[in-house]
């Protein structure tokens, strides 16, 4: 699926985020930077609207030439509900986006190219999102606070349904045992 848009930026951001989410507050490589349920992107433009392009593709695309930035980010959403927005728009504000997140919670990667950026007009991104296939060798950090019981039950399921070894690596990193048998390790 592809879509175009406008997007109205303030403060020279936009963001990739569950409504009424927290964002980054830094952005280390200059385009792009997220925390779980978000992710931010800087424009050049403090105020105003650019040209995006967001585009949801099943695995990783190939490279795209003629763009002038490039940077990566993983995107980890619990609700499946990301979708792209101006910093200040409200959930009524301008037309509604596409779910960047179409197939639920999970571990997606996004890619974005600019455009423009240096001259502050005409700004134009490329904003590619897939899903991340989690396996034997992927590593989670524990969350300080529990996961709704309702949560925990779709992770045992998610793990059953492809074979995933509950005390094996890939479970959650210092959390507790699925199984209630104490600490992982």
């Amino acid at each position: 699926m592809e879509v175009t848009t406008k997007v109205f930026v303030t403060y020279h951001q936009m963001l990739v985020a569950v409504p009424g989410a927290d964002h980054p507050g830094s952005v280390p490589n200059g385009l792009t930077a997220s925390i779980p349920e978000a992710a931010v992107i800087h424009t050049g433009l403090h105020t105003g609207e650019v040209e995006v392009t967001v585009r949801l593709t099943a695995g990783p695309p190939a490279p795209v030439d003629g763009w002038e930035e490039e940077a990566e980010v993983d995107l980890v959403t619990s609700t499946g509900d990301i979708h792209l927005s101006g910093l200040m728009e409200g959930a009524s504000d301008g037309p509604t986006r596409p779910v960047l997140t179409p197939q639920g919670p999970g571990c997606y990667r996004m890619r974005v190219h600019a455009r423009g950026r240096a001259s502050g007009s005409g700004e134009v991104y490329l904003i590619v999102v897939w899903p991340v296939e989690l396996g034997a060798d992927a590593v989670a950090r524990h969350r300080p606070e529990p996961l709704p019981r309702s949560k925990t039950d779709e992770i045992r399921e998610w793990a059953r349904k492809r074979g995933l070894p509950l005390s094996e690596r890939g479970r959650i990193s210092g959390g507790p045992d699925l199984r209630g048998e104490g600490p992982a390790r």
